[in-house]
Parts: structure tokens; C-alpha cells; sequence
């Protein structure tokens, strides 16, 4: 039997015997392969306890992948891991809340989860508390504490974060209007291949930094000007070979 086989059989054997670490490896083995045969093994190890297991049986079952779709008991293992302080588990919660699925639609608890998972610094939930407090859905609106969540999702490399940031630093939304640092954000989350950034750019590109480079130049601006708006054009064009993205960060796969 070759050695690379061993690891895999006594994991196996651990599982078989009730070890809920050895039933999640098994399963997190098998998911790349063959999803359904690992849902029983998440769902031992969940039975037992264990967090992680948890977390991804309810991601399973919230989106019909090697199971039949069923959000109200994902909700149900989603709330067991989110009780114990896992990340990913909160931040899905709070998009169940969010969305209804599964529980009646409460935008309110879905700011609750999402925090408590933003105050761990997982930056999708930074994102989704940011959306609601722009929005005002659940929570007072707040575009001040919006920004503050969205920067600290961006500067983790967030690209969705790094787009409503710059669209908050272009519209002056919760801080006031930087062109310039707009460009970055914008940039950094279209460099990350999110189309709508793309737009965003190039109309920056076209508009406001065109703007601000006359009145650097003290001049025309002619050459930065066609410079700007060739640059414009090149994002534009790129916007347009890329697929739609949803800039919410949403319910993220744990791990």
C-alpha cells in the first residue's frame, strides 16, 4: 500500500471509530470528489460538536450542494456554530436574517450577526454590516461607521470593500470627497477582476481626475487629459469583457 494512501485509511478508521476531528478530514477528503459521500461524515461530526463540521453542513444545506436544499435546517447548524463564536457561521447567519431564508426575513439580527463577526475582522461580515448601515436597513443609518467597516474590509483586500470604498471617497459618503484615493480603491478591486469597479474607474478616469490634473498643470492639461481618457477608455473596454459580479459580500463558503 503506498504511503500516500495511509494518511486517508487511518483517518478513516479514526472517523469509523466516532473521532469527530478525523470525521471532518474525511469529509473535507471526500468534498473535492464526491460531495455527497461527505455529507454524512460533516454531519457526524457535527452531531458531535464540532464547530467547523457545523459551519460547512449548514453552507451545504443553505445552498443544495450534495443535499437537497433545506434553509431552515441549515439556520438550525449555522446558529450551533455562530453560539460558539465561529466567523463564518455568523457572518452566513446574518445573511439568512438578511435574506429569510429560513427564518423570516429581520434585517435588525442580521446586523447583530454581522457584527460579531465584523469585531473578528472577517471581511465579508464588514461588508455586509456596511451595506446595512448605508442603507439604513436594521440599523440606524450610519455612513460615517459604513466607511469605517468598508475601510477595514478593503485594507484586508476585500474586493467588494475596496469598490463601495471608493464609490463612498468619489460621491463623499461618509467622509469627505479624495478623487485620488478613490482611483486606488478602485483600482485595487478592479485589478481583483470586479467589473463594476471597472466602470467606476473609467468614469473617474473621464470626469474627476481630468479635473484635477488641469488644475495641477496650471494649463490645459492636454496631454494628461488624452492621457486620462485613453486610460478611461482601456478600463472601460475591460469592464465590458467581464461578467456581472455581486458586489455584496453575501454568504461565503467557511474555511
Amino acid at each position: 500500500m503506498s504511503t500516500l494512501a495511509m494518511p486517508t485509511l487511518w483517518t478513516r478508521m479514526r472517523a469509523e471509530l466516532g473521532d469527530s476531528d478525523a470525521q471532518y478530514r474525511l469529509a473535507e477528503m471526500l468534498r473535492t470528489s464526491d460531495v455527497v459521500a461527505s455529507v454524512p461524515w460533516y454531519r457526524r461530526a457535527a452531531r458531535q460538536g464540532h464547530v467547523a463540521a457545523q459551519t460547512m453542513l449548514a453552507f451545504l444545506l443553505a445552498n443544495g450542494i450534495g443535499v437537497p436544499p433545506d434553509p431552515r435546517r441549515a439556520v438550525s447548524w449555522y446558529r450551533r456554530a455562530a453560539a460558539k463564536g465561529d466567523v463564518g457561521a455568523q457572518n452566513n447567519l446574518g445573511f439568512m436574517h438578511e435574506h429569510g431564508a429560513g427564518v423570516p426575513c429581520d434585517p435588525a439580527k442580521a446586523a447583530l450577526w454581522y457584527r460579531l463577526a465584523a469585531l473578528q475582522h472577517s471581511a465579508p461580515a464588514q461588508v455586509n454590516l456596511a451595506l446595512l448601515l448605508l442603507d439604513g436597513r436594521g440599523v440606524d443609518r450610519d455612513e460615517v461607521e459604513a466607511v469605517r467597516w468598508l475601510r477595514a474590509a478593503a485594507e484586508q483586500g476585500h474586493p467588494a470593500a475596496q469598490y463601495r470604498l471608493g464609490l463612498c471617497l468619489r460621491e463623499g459618503v461618509g467622509l469627505e470627497r479624495d478623487a485620488a484615493e478613490a482611483a486606488l480603491w478602485l483600482q485595487a478591486a478592479a485589478a481583483a477582476g470586479d467589473r463594476e469597479a471597472l466602470v467606476a474607474l473609467a468614469e473617474l478616469r473621464q470626469t474627476v481626475v481630468p479635473a484635477f490634473a488641469d488644475i495641477r498643470t496650471g494649463s490645459g492639461g492636454t496631454d494628461s487629459g488624452a492621457e486620462d481618457e485613453d486610460e478611461a477608455i482601456d478600463w472601460r473596454h475591460q469592464a465590458e469583457q467581464r461578467p456581472m459580479q455581486d458586489a455584496r459580500a453575501g454568504a461565503m463558503p467557511p474555511g
